[in-house]
């Protein structure tokens, strides 16, 4: 907590509320991070996930802290140093805009911004769809072969593991399907010109949160056009090729 003291975003986490967060649900792996020490004193770390997955291995840095008063002594970059030594494969992280100091540790270590992470906030909608809750193995061997987008890292489900209800979205000819986590989007399958009609079926339960990347620009749109408030807080994906 001393490392994310001064974050953008205010972290406040009991023992059992971060193993929820960043071990479980992001898999980050003790084995693979690492721990900065001043004596006796953890003054850095950085947490570590790896993952294979579609026939290649992804590593991912999955959270990185300096205590205040141990920085600017190279601390930070002896941690990813080590964790880059360790890793396996694409190496990837994601970094909030307007962190300068980490974006630029980052880009000097040879990682490239490949999207941006967007999250909104759905206001509630109606829907004419027929929405019925599918067997989460469709996910597995349907779902997640058809699509032609990348999940990011916290929303999918083969690497984080995290229970999920898939639902599939019918209307006439068009099909499509949502990946909810109680009041969570974790990601909607289908086709781009069909965006605003399935985020339309799943803003009919509410309250919702929506991760959206921009890489899937039809699918901001339709947010947008929606009405959907989006947060502040947007963040880099940022990659890293063996």
């Amino acid at each position: 907590m001393t490392g994310f003291s001064d974050y953008i975003i205010p972290f406040q986490f009991d023992e059992q509320t971060f193993e929820d967060i960043f071990l479980v649900r992001d898999q980050n792996q003790p084995s693979r991070s690492i721990v900065a020490y001043d004596g006796e004193t953890p003054v850095g770390v950085v947490l570590s996930g790896i993952a294979y997955l579609d026939s290649k291995w992804q590593t991912r840095c999955g959270g990185l802290a300096v205590a205040p008063h141990v920085r600017k002594l190279g601390v930070a970059t002896e941690l990813m140093q080590r964790f880059e030594a360790e890793a396996k494969g694409t190496r990837l992280l994601e970094v909030i805009q307007g962190n300068v100091a980490a974006l630029s540790l980052y880009q000097r270590l040879g990682y490239k911004t490949t999207r941006e992470i967007l999250y909104f906030q759905a206001v509630s909608l109606e829907t004419t769809a027929n929405m019925t809750s599918e067997p989460i193995q469709t996910l597995f061997d349907e779902v997640y072969p058809a699509a032609n987008h990348v999940p990011i890292w916290q929303r999918d489900v083969r690497l984080t593991q995290q229970a999920a209800e898939l639902v599939k979205v019918v209307e006439g000819n068009r099909i499509g399907f949502l990946l909810y986590r109680d009041h969570v989007l974790l990601d909607v399958f289908g086709r781009a010109e069909e965006a605003e009609w399935l985020l339309r079926a799943a803003a009919s339960r509410t309250p919702l949160h929506i991760t959206l990347t921009s890489d899937r620009p039809e699918w901001v749109e339709a947010a947008r056009r929606l009405g959907f408030v989006q947060d502040e807080i947007t963040q880099f994906e940022m990659v890293k090729n063996a």
